[in-house]
């Protein structure tokens, strides 16, 4: 069982009681709604930077791809020795 959260900054208590008393609710409720409004506005944006990135990631792969091939490909015997070790 997690331990029960203690406000004691009093200026959020005060509005978080106001809140309560506006919209007719209780405070639990209240809070409970706030907490996954502000949840879901975060997880919108974490999703939206995820796919920026990734829109990033696809234009440099696109990008690459369309840079001509100069000379001969580089096969592992190029790039390592018998043992396996970079040349």
């Amino acid at each position: 069982m997690m331990p029960p959260i203690q406000i004691r900054n009093q200026d959020v208590v005060r509005d978080i009681r106001r809140l309560a008393e506006l919209k007719q609710q209780p405070i639990t409720d209240v809070v409970a709604e706030a907490v996954r409004a502000q949840l879901n506005e975060a997880q919108r944006a974490r999703e939206a930077r995820t796919l920026e990135r990734m829109r990033g990631i696809q234009e440099i792969q696109a990008h690459i791809a369309a840079l001509p091939i100069i000379g001969p490909l580089l096969t592992d015997a190029d790039l390592y020795d018998e043992d396996g070790l970079p040349k």
